[in-house]
């Protein structure tokens, strides 16, 4: 029986383009409205949610960036909660709604981009323990949130972690090909210590990609956050966002007949209508 597996990542709790729960008390006492992105994201996110229940699944795996971090290089300009630990609280509260439809899911964390949740990942370890995410040995810091994780499902070994490096081009995917193509180099060099990995997942990008060699898939997934000033500094139309989340069905038999072991599917929503401005009426 094939086990079932949902990834999400990059909810940015604290940005004004990331999610938002419904009046979220802040650390003084301040209701905060939801903006109307946030409004927006957050009714995909309770949608995604009741399709994960619909799932069922065995495991769920939260890929770094849970937080919108202090935002240092603009000032903080485009952060809605300041306070982190208010951030910690928005993404915990957040991600209750998904735990609500899990129960009988095992959780992992992995952590987030230093920028953004810190260089020791410290937010990402509290929002880890409060949600019941297991610890686990890895690289790195960390014991219930680490650099990445290595799991082995039915004999299928997925590879997690945050990092990868952005579409420097047009082709997207390249990044993504070239962990793979460097994965396979280094699980056949014993002295490397690192496990053979079947599926790869990666995030960060904030956009969806799938890639698959003789021996090996590759993703990135998704996000819940909406473009930023950052990403239209660097144009109106490259960095569009893809929101939603990733679901995985891992069957061990069918990687013994020498079949792709992983049957991916993603769960996206289209982004907000942008408003236009009309001179006819």
């Amino acid at each position: 029986m094939p086990k079932r597996v949902v990834v999400i990542s990059d909810l940015h709790a604290g940005s004004m383009y990331g999610l938002m729960p419904h009046a979220f008390d802040t650390y003084d006492g301040v209701l905060k409205p939801q903006n109307a992105g946030q409004e927006y994201l957050w009714r995909c996110w309770e949608d995604f949610c009741w399709r994960t229940e619909q799932f069922k699944p065995d495991f769920v795996i939260v890929n770094g960036d849970c937080i919108e971090g202090p935002q240092r290089k603009s000032n903080g300009f485009e952060v809605s909660l300041p306070s982190q630990e208010d951030q910690i609280a928005a993404a915990i509260k957040s991600l209750e709604l998904l735990k609500t439809r899990t129960s009988n899911a095992r959780w992992f964390f992995t952590m987030g981009t230093p920028y953004h949740v810190g260089d020791w990942g410290g937010a990402e370890e509290a929002i880890a323990r409060a949600l019941g995410g297991e610890a686990y040995p890895s690289v790195g810091v960390g014991k219930h949130c680490r650099e990445a994780l290595w799991i082995d499902i039915e004999g299928v070994i997925l590879e997690v972690a945050h990092h990868i490096g952005g579409a420097s081009g047009f082709y997207r995917l390249t990044a993504i090909d070239r962990e793979g193509q460097w994965s396979a180099m280094a699980a056949k060099d014993p002295s490397k210590g690192v496990p053979k990995a079947d599926l790869l997942i990666r995030s960060h990008v904030h956009f969806f990609g799938l890639g698959e060699h003789a021996s090996k898939q590759m993703l990135t997934t998704p996000c819940w956050k909406l473009a930023d000033r950052y990403a239209r500094k660097h144009s109106m139309h490259r960095f569009h966002p893809d929101i939603g989340g990733i679901f995985i069905e891992v069957c061990g038999e069918a990687k013994k007949r020498g079949e792709a072991p992983c049957q991916i599917r993603k769960e996206l929503y289209s982004l907000p209508p942008v408003p236009v401005v009309k001179t006819d009426e």
